[in-house]
C-alpha cells in the first residue's frame, strides 16, 4: 500500500469564509502557521464539521475578501518563478494575515519583495503598512517623504494621521526652509551647502541635522 507524502500528499482542505466569498486552504499550507497547526491537531475550529465544507465554514469577522485574496497570492507566489506581480496595498495586506496568523516565513519574504520597490508606494500607505504590520524600517523614510516633499500635507492626509502628527510633520517643514548657512530661503535641502541646515532658535544659536534626525525627536512619530 503506498504512504502518502507527509506534506504533499494531503488533499485536505479547510474552508474558510471571507465577507461573501468561500476559500479552500490546503492544510498542509495552514500548518506553516503555529495559529492553524494548533487549531488543526486539537480540532479547535468551534462546532463540529467547522471549516469542512462550504456549507460551514470558518467565518472570518473582519478580514476582507481583498485581504484573504493577496494573502493567498502572495503564499503562492513562493512556489511559481520570476517576481510576483502584486501591488504595495496587496503586499500590506498580505503582511498584515501574515503578521496575525504568524506565517513568519512569509512575512519575511513579502518584506524583502516589499523593499525592492517600496520607494514608490504612496507614503501614507507605507506608514499605515509600518504600524499595522510592525515593520519599523519602512515608518521614517515614509514619513521623510512628507517633510520633503514641495505640496504639504492635504487635508484628507492631515485628517488620516491626527493632530499631533500632521502637526509634527508641519514644524519638520517649517523648520527646514531657511539655510543658516547661506541664508537660501525656501528649500528642504540646500543644494549650495549639501546639507540640511534647520531654523536658528531663540538666543541665536544654529540648529544642524537631517530630516531623519528631526523625525525621530517627535515622539508622535516613533515606531510603537
Amino acid at each position: 500500500m503506498p504512504s502518502k507524502h507527509p506534506k504533499y500528499g494531503d488533499a485536505n482542505y479547510m474552508v474558510f469564509l471571507a465577507e461573501d466569498t468561500l476559500f479552500h486552504i490546503p492544510v498542509w499550507q495552514l500548518r506553516e502557521s503555529p495559529y492553524f497547526r494548533e487549531m488543526i491537531d486539537e480540532c479547535h475550529t468551534g462546532s463540529e464539521g467547522e471549516g469542512k465544507s462550504d456549507e460551514n465554514p470558518i467565518g472570518l469577522g473582519g478580514i476582507t475578501a481583498f485581504e484573504m485574496t493577496s494573502f493567498l497570492d502572495a503564499l503562492n507566489a513562493r512556489f511559481l518563478p520570476g517576481d510576483p506581480n502584486l501591488e504595495f496595498q496587496q503586499w500590506a495586506a498580505a503582511l498584515h494575515l501574515a503578521t496575525m496568523w504568524n506565517f513568519d516565513a512569509l512575512r519575511k519574504d513579502i518584506i524583502i519583495h516589499v523593499n525592492k520597490t517600496i520607494s514608490s508606494a504612496n507614503p501614507m500607505d507605507r506608514i499605515d503598512a509600518s504600524l499595522k504590520c510592525k515593520v519599523e524600517e519602512w515608518l521614517h523614510p515614509a514619513y521623510q517623504v512628507l517633510c520633503e516633499r514641495d505640496d504639504g500635507l492635504t487635508n484628507e492626509e492631515a485628517k488620516h494621521l491626527g493632530l499631533e502628527r500632521a502637526a509634527a510633520i508641519w514644524r519638520i517643514r517649517e523648520s527646514c526652509r531657511t539655510c543658516w548657512s547661506c541664508h537660501r530661503q525656501n528649500t528642504l535641502y540646500c543644494n549650495s551647502c549639501r546639507q540640511y541646515d534647520f531654523n536658528r532658535p531663540k538666543g541665536g544659536q544654529r540648529t544642524t541635522g537631517t530630516i531623519t534626525e528631526r523625525i525621530k525627536a517627535e515622539d508622535v512619530l516613533k515606531f510603537e
